[in-house]
């Protein structure tokens, strides 16, 4: 069986954007996924966002189901196949013990005691999981995701740009003379502008965007399908929003760099030197203010 979606280019995905995938408002909950086995009725609501995830995910809406279950990853190929036989097994222990037995239970007892796709099972609840997971993902402070991630994600957007020229840009942020405020009005009122900053970030991002503590007082926001022109747009509205005023009336700035993947871009590590290199640019000619990078840069 084939969807429209099995035709396009196969994207690789992290476990990380599976884990980030579980804390989505739209993600496919164990809740969702149970219903969908038959253990209650759907709403009209849920068939469409059912069907809409079908059609987008293609065979990983498989995937998906047993990632809501488990948090363990099936590949696609296997998933459709392994997803029926659980429906099957599912049925045959409400039969045998005359009560709906529900999915999660018996996918755990598939993969545990019928087949050994799983050992050593643990039962967490899934707000318990929710938590855990942002946890790993995300910086404490600030909300955003942390630097592990940051890593992770541009290196998985370049490979795709390297792999199917979709194109992606970074830009990086380094609040201007930040150390000063730390030693003036000390580290509290520094915590409180980073966290400022952040969430001026998560409100100024789109919904595809990466927003990233970089270390420090820095920030790196990856933009993925973003040219290097609406790249500059968007990285000039967030020096002006990121703009915080001190205790003393005065104003806090920013620097920013914003590179582009190209011609001679092979790895993450350049495209994050083209960046650096812009937002260095920027800090050796008076800061405040957005510097695009060219090739020539690194």
């Amino acid at each position: 069986m084939t969807t429209p979606n099995d035709n396009l280019p196969c994207i690789e995905e992290t476990d990380s954007d599976r884990r980030r995938g579980v804390l989505d408002d739209n993600a496919l909950s164990l809740d969702l996924a149970s219903a969908f086995a038959g253990d209650r009725a759907l709403t009209e609501a849920e068939k469409d966002c059912l069907v809409d995830l079908k059609n987008t995910r293609g065979l990983r809406f498989y995937s998906d189901l047993f990632y809501s279950i488990t948090h363990q990853y099936f590949a696609p190929e296997v998933a459709e196949v392994l997803w029926n036989e659980v429906l099957r097994h599912k049925h045959v222990l409400s039969e045998a013990l005359g009560r709906n037995v529900k999915i999660a239970v018996a996918t755990l007892d598939y993969l545990s005691n019928v087949t050994d796709f799983m050992v050593n099972t643990t039962l967490i609840g899934e707000v318990h999981i929710g938590e855990i997971i942002g946890l790993s993902l995300r910086d404490g402070l600030t909300g955003l995701f942390n630097h592990s991630y940051f890593y992770q994600q541009i290196d998985l957007e370049v490979k795709r740009y390297v792999r199917y020229g979709l194109p992606v840009t970074l830009v990086l942020i380094d609040i201007d003379d930040f150390k000063l405020v730390n030693d003036t009005y000390g580290h509290r009122e520094g915590d409180r502008i980073l966290a400022v900053i952040g969430k001026t970030l998560l409100h100024l991002a789109r919904e595809s965007d990466i927003c990233c503590r970089y270390g420090g007082e820095e920030f790196a926001v990856i933009l993925p399908l973003t040219l290097v022109h609406d790249a500059e747009a968007i990285a000039n509205r967030m020096s002006k929003e990121l703009a915080q005023r001190l205790p003393d009336g005065q104003t806090l700035t920013v620097s920013i760099g914003v590179a582009a993947c190209g011609e001679n871009t092979g790895t993450y590590q350049y495209l994050v030197e083209k960046a650096d290199a812009a937002l260095y640019q920027v800090k050796r000619s008076g800061k405040n203010r957005v510097e695009v990078a060219t090739d020539e840069d690194v």
